[in-house]
């Protein structure tokens, strides 16, 4: 479970509390909860030290850059004052949580980050470009799971099975020494084709060297309840994710009232749960037949 709110669901094994979002406003963490930080995607920061922001020859990574259609805007993660400022709170909220979970920890995209800070850092490492960003993230993660010692540690990757490594900075086998697990947004309003969702984590599961959590869609903030899949459509496109061997499934809502809204649609639609019998899907079946002991 991955929520908005530092509120327990009972029915899941791993609840999860975004207590920074790509905002960038940081909430109170609750002890019960695995704690969720969104890193260098701050609207806060970037909106308070433009200078911060990462740069591109094709603009910087703002929400208002129409060239890569940013869902927020992204922080420089070679600027000091942010990298100790993340790492100081993934530090404080591990000592006080059940474990970290983080996002947001990569380059913007193609083409990032070419400001100062990075032309200067590239320079000296005597890498080539590719290489220098991938080592920056690593770097940054093994700092961070320095900070969060032995409590679990699950690295947020964003769903590019292919090409992360050139957009993102990513290095799948580098982040496995760090990562107990990955978690895999796979967040839409919409499932109505589950077959490339299914595909996208059976790509995953090949090949990350830690287990996968895909996480799917319910509703978020703000979200109009008319303007969201459907909890059937969801629960069809879990099983189908389910059978492709991953490790485990995290579900996306705003609030508790949201979630435990899911969980009683779930129990309910029996013709449903018949239908995806022999899905391969029984993980998912399993876990709303523990549901119907919990749901007044």
């Amino acid at each position: 479970m991955f929520i908005y709110e530092p509120t327990l669901v009972e029915g899941f094994d791993l609840q999860v509390y975004r207590l920074k979002s790509e905002r960038g406003i940081v909430g109170t963490p609750n002890p019960e909860m695995t704690t969720n930080i969104a890193c260098f995607g701050d609207n806060n920061m970037a909106g308070k030290h433009p200078d911060w922001v990462q740069m591109s020859k094709d603009g910087p990574s703002l929400r208002t850059n129409k060239k890569y259609n940013f869902r927020w805007d992204i922080v420089c993660n070679q600027e000091k004052q942010m990298v100790d400022y993340m790492l100081d709170l993934i530090e404080d909220t591990a000592e006080k949580t059940k474990g970290i979970t983080l996002s947001s920890m990569h380059f913007a995209d193609h083409g990032f980050c070419t400001c100062p800070r990075c032309k200067e850092a590239y320079a000296k490492s005597g890498l080539d470009w590719l290489e220098w960003r991938a080592q920056t993230v690593t770097d940054f993660i093994k700092s961070a799971r320095e900070r969060v010692k032995n409590k679990p540690f699950y690295v947020g990757l964003l769903p590019d099975p292919v090409n992360a490594y050139e957009r993102f900075g990513m290095d799948f086998d580098a982040l496995a020494e760090y990562a107990d697990a990955f978690v895999v947004p796979h967040w839409s309003r919409s499932y109505a084709t589950p077959w490339y969702f299914e595909s996208l984590s059976r790509a995953f599961k090949k090949v990350l060297k830690k287990p996968v959590y895909p996480g799917l869609y319910i509703r978020g903030p703000g979200d109009d309840p008319n303007e969201v899949e459907k909890p059937e459509q969801i629960i069809k496109t879990a099983c189908r994710i389910a059978r492709t061997g991953v490790d485990g499934l995290i579900f996306l809502a705003g609030n508790a009232t949201i979630m435990k809204g899911f969980q009683k649609a779930a129990v309910a639609n029996v013709k449903l749960r018949e239908e995806l019998e022999g899905y391969g899907g029984k993980p998912v079946l399993d876990l709303i037949d523990r549901w119907k002991n919990i749901i007044q």
